[in-house]
C-alpha cells in the first residue's frame, strides 16, 4: 500500500507493474508474512546502466560534432559597413 499512496493507481495496478518488473528481471521480491519487500536486481540494472552509458557517449560525440558545425559555419571577422558598400 505505501508504493501506491503517492500515485494515482491502485494497490493492484501497483502489484501488476512490479510483476512485471520482476519478470523482466528488474527487481527481486522476497515474501515476508504478508508483506513482499522489492529491491532493484543488480544484474537487470547492469545492462540498461551500459546501454545508457553509451548512448550518452554517443550524444555526447553527436554534440561535439554539432558544436564543430556551427563554430565552422560561423564568419571569422566581421565585414565593416564601409567594406561592404
Amino acid at each position: 500500500m505505501e508504493l501506491a499512496e503517492p500515485f494515482e493507481m491502485t494497490q493492484p495496478a501497483i502489484s501488476r507493474h512490479l510483476k512485471v518488473l520482476e519478470g523482466a528481471g528488474l527487481i527481486v521480491r522476497r515474501v515476508e508474512g504478508t508483506k513482499r519487500p522489492c529491491r532493484l536486481a543488480q544484474a537487470g540494472i547492469e545492462p540498461i546502466d551500459q546501454w545508457l552509458a553509451m548512448l550518452r557517449d554517443a550524444l555526447a560525440r553527436n554534440y561535439d560534432r554539432l558544436d564543430q558545425v556551427l563554430a565552422d559555419l560561423k564568419p571569422r571577422t566581421t565585414p565593416n559597413r564601409k567594406d561592404m558598400r
